[in-house]
């Protein structure tokens, strides 16, 4: 009997060390472009994590709180009709839990489309990036750094023929992959946790509106290793995003325009 116990211990032990988190919440999005030149064009980007529900884990409190906020501005300089290259800043405010971190990262990408003709209308896009980060605890008030590569591969799909028509619903779904390569102590993906740290998958389903951008609906989940016990973080997020491609200035001569 001694031996069984010890036996169901060896297999169970870390099981019930694991502290594995899931939560439930949503991701609000805004994507802003506009052209600049024939060959330049500019991205402002934002968003926010949101934990919904209240939790109590292991003995643990986790609360319904905002769990980041992110904002990113970018230039984006188009090589050929289906690749950029494109540098950009991002200030990313993280309040995980007890955890509070604000960020600065600096990064640099190159984006790749193209089309799968034997799939119909069907486009695949692929982003790698560069990306160095600089977070700060707000608590001990120490900097870290840390550097990534990430790769999201991604595809588009209309479900109207963009060529006859400026409106339609689409489906789209990606995948990126989060590659810790140095540090960082304050941050909330890191080389001592993991090389291949975090990554994310979404599906969903959108339509363009044509003039006003489009409106796209999905599911995003969002897997984390936390630190190096390899513990992880799990978030199942309903995403809403907002993409414009109409220049600011353009709103307000609508705006101010009489509308017949």
């Amino acid at each position: 009997m001694r031996y069984v116990y010890l036996f169901c211990l060896l297999i169970y032990g870390p099981i019930s060390l694991a502290q594995d988190w899931t939560f439930y919440g949503f991701f609000p999005a805004l994507s802003q472009s506009g052209n600049l030149s024939k060959k330049f064009q500019y991205n402002l980007y934002l968003s926010s994590t949101i934990d919904a529900f209240h939790q109590t884990v292991e003995n643990k409190e986790f609360p319904a709180t905002a769990l980041q906020y992110y904002l990113q501005p970018s230039l984006l300089y188009r090589i050929r009709p289906n690749m950029q290259l494109g540098v950009g800043y991002a200030y990313v405010k993280h309040n995980l839990f007890g955890l509070h971190v604000n960020e600065n990262r600096l990064w640099a990408q190159v984006a790749v489309t193209h089309d799968v003709s034997s799939l119909g209308r069907l486009k695949v896009s692929h982003r790698l990036r560069y990306e160095e980060r600089y977070p700060l605890n707000m608590k001990t008030s120490q900097w870290s750094y840390a550097t990534l590569f990430r790769y999201q591969l991604g595809v588009n799909l209309p479900l109207y023929d963009p060529k006859r028509q400026s409106k339609g619903f689409y489906a789209s779904a990606s995948n990126e992959a989060f590659l810790c390569l140095s540090g960082a102590k304050n941050s909330p993906i890191s080389a001592r946790n993991a090389f291949y740290g975090e990554n994310w998958l979404y599906g969903g389903m959108g339509y363009n509106t044509g003039r006003f951008g489009k409106i796209e609906l999905g599911y995003m989940y969002q897997y984390l290793i936390r630190n190096p016990q390899q513990d992880h973080r799990y978030l199942h997020l309903l995403q809403a995003t907002w993409i414009t491609s109409f220049d600011l200035s353009e709103v307000g001569v609508w705006f101010f325009t009489p509308q017949n």
